[in-house]
């Protein structure tokens, strides 16, 4: 009899097991990271009404119950429903290991000279066309009719074996004045971006319009060479490159290098400081260089080069130097991520409970920054990127 006990318990386990599995879905994890998400300081601050998150919940389970292919696009609706506050950052990532997301990847079904000659013909429409990313891709966007999304980018060319002609690379929805990205990243997994069409380019990506490519001829975001920089342009003009602010030792022993050599080097003059794609870091790296430049001030000018990548601590360092070092800042908008972070102590990353995506949710403010969370930081000056950003900034250096 107890044996039969067992056997029946087991069996029930079993089916128990099998139907929470069958259960398991998408909309399963959108309901988790509903959950979650309240509990963090940004949501508390801006949500007063919870049924604005309600109604957005709502919208992305319609959305992703139709979706055909939501094995590959989950992700995408939950990277979405974060957005419910302004909080950049806040996270939502796949880090499993063996995920197969290139099985889903949709595929054009034509050649690609056809595909190319559908996305060059329709001349009245500024969005279609080809784009590359870099020298790593090339993709025909075409108009669709789709339920999902508005416009279609297929591969024609790929540097990246992951990738072949005709797989499809990203999924544009209008919304407004911006469209709802869809970015396939290299290993097929799906990202959310709101991105605008400016000047042939899809900002803040850098997926960029055939057409216009000549426009963006210079690359003024990847730099050669060590994070911490020192050289001298012409007497009385340093370049100081600030490439991290993280507190790793090996990045703190580079950075207290970089700050001796400064000592000795930069007394007078005008000193660009580049903190182009400076993601952040923390005070223990940035404060050093305020404090010794602001001891300098009265005999230095200071530009500082910023740039889409520049966030979190770095657009702290940013406005602190604007307003202690009367710094004028050069280049684009940073990222926009300075409102809100993890504090001293970070939380490991929550999992959602299907799919095991990694959630990263922020514990602690600083909303006297609120009006740029997002939007980012403007500079005094936007630069032209059909040049160099260093040769645009030396021609308005006046050295003292």
């Amino acid at each position: 009899m107890n044996k039969l006990k067992r056997h029946a318990g087991l069996f029930l386990l079993i089916a128990s097991f099998n139907a929470s599995a069958q259960d398991c879905s998408c909309l399963n994890d959108l309901d988790y990271v509903a959950e979650q998400l309240p509990s963090t300081p940004s949501f508390k601050s801006q949500i007063k009404d919870r049924q604005v998150l309600a109604e957005a919940k709502a919208a992305l389970a319609e959305e992703i119950s139709a979706d055909a292919n939501i094995a590959q696009n989950c992700l995408f609706y939950l990277q979405r429903l974060l957005k419910v506050v302004r909080d950049e950052h806040l996270y939502l990532v796949d880090r499993r290991e063996g995920v197969d997301y290139a099985a889903y990847t949709p595929v054009y079904e034509g050649s690609p000279d056809a595909l190319a000659a559908l996305a060059t013909s329709t001349t009245d429409d500024p969005i279609t066309g080809i784009y590359q990313l870099l020298t790593a891709y090339r993709v025909a966007v075409i108009k669709v009719d789709h339920q999902d999304y508005d416009y279609a980018g297929y591969i024609l060319e790929s540097g990246n074996e992951d990738w072949v002609p005709g797989q499809l690379k990203f999924t544009l929805q209008r919304s407004g004045d911006h469209f709802i990205g869809n970015f396939y990243s290299r290993s097929h997994a799906p990202s959310f971006e709101q991105v605008r069409q400016e000047q042939g380019r899809l900002v803040p990506t850098r997926w960029i319009k055939d057409d216009f490519a000549a426009q963006y001829a210079v690359d003024n975001y990847t730099l050669d060479g060590a994070a911490f920089q020192y050289r001298e342009y012409a007497p009385g003009v340093h370049y100081v490159r600030l490439g991290s602010f993280s507190g790793s030792n090996a990045n703190y022993s580079a950075a207290m290098e970089l700050l001796e050599t400064l000592k000795n080097q930069v007394q007078s003059g005008a000193v660009i400081i580049d903190l182009r794609n400076n993601g952040g870091g923390g005070e223990r790296v940035s404060d050093p260089f305020l404090k010794l430049f602001k001891k300098r001030r009265k005999k230095l000018d200071f530009y500082i080069l910023q740039n889409h990548n520049v966030g979190s601590n770095s657009e702290h360092f940013l406005l602190l130097a604007k307003k202690r070092l009367q710094a004028r800042t050069y280049g684009e908008n940073t990222r926009g991520a300075l409102a809100y972070g993890y504090g001293n102590y970070p939380k490991p990353a929550l999992s959602t409970a299907c799919h095991g995506y990694s959630l990263g949710l922020t514990t602690s403010k600083s909303e006297r920054y609120l009006d740029f969370e997002v939007v980012g930081i403007p500079p005094d000056e936007y630069l032209d990127h059909r040049t160099d950003w260093i040769e645009q900034l030396l021609a308005r250096i006046e050295p003292k």
